[in-house]
């Protein structure tokens, strides 16, 4: 299957593209708030327009993360899935992350994921469990504050904490420089499709945590 991916959540974009066992990647930095020049991303990684009737699926990170950057990054592979009729994926960059994290960590059991938004004193969250080769999500992905954080590190400190957003943790097992990225959401999109499901680009809908009610640990 022939897959083209599109990460894209706040100030850091990445494109990947897998045509057989070749897999191709490109990624910038920006501004929070602009948008990607799509095209010279994708002809970096030799993808024309004239190629995109050539891929089987197309996959994107529908948040949470940067409003502009999620929207305009639905908004283009929508117009594209819907003009080549093919399926489109939209995956959690919260679990990409944690999806990363399994790659190469494969005894670590409960990942904590959780990324800044824009304001730097909250933070989009969700824990996953790795058990036998699966990742599952526990409960939903929620918006938290920074002293949220600290709790949840003081009650399970043996878990891996993920994302930029743990800096104040002094927890051993922190990675704060992993982020999802295009390469990554292509081998998850992957792992998860079934022939089943549709994908249909007009299903295919970013996440906005922000604009739910602010919720609390203790809420849930």
């Amino acid at each position: 299957m022939d897959v083209l991916a599109i990460d894209s959540t706040g100030d850091h974009t990445s494109v990947a593209s897998k045509i057989g066992d070749d897999l191709l990647s490109i990624s910038a930095n920006h501004k929070r708030k602009s948008r990607p020049d799509w095209q010279s991303l994708l002809q970096n990684i030799s993808i024309d327009s004239k190629d995109l009737s050539n891929f089987d699926l197309f996959v994107f990170s529908q948040g949470p993360g940067s409003y502009t950057s999620i929207r305009s990054v639905a908004t283009f592979l929508k117009a594209i899935a819907l003009t080549q009729s093919k399926p489109l994926m939209p995956i959690s960059n919260l679990e990409c992350i944690a999806f990363e994290h399994t790659i190469f960590n494969t005894e670590d059991q409960i990942l904590h994921c959780a990324i800044l938004s824009d304001i730097k004193s909250e933070a989009y969250y969700a824990e996953f469990n790795f058990v036998d080769g699966s990742l599952k999500n526990i409960g939903s992905e929620i918006l938290v504050n920074k002293i949220d954080l600290e709790k949840i590190a003081s009650k399970d400190p043996d878990a891996a904490f993920l994302g930029n957003a743990w800096d104040s943790v002094n927890e051993v097992n922190v990675n704060l420089d992993i982020k999802s990225n295009a390469a990554t959401l292509i081998e998850l999109a992957l792992s998860k499709y079934s022939e089943d499901s549709k994908y249909r680009p007009e299903d295919a809908n970013p996440v906005y945590i922000k604009e739910t009610t602010y919720k609390k640990l203790n809420d849930q």
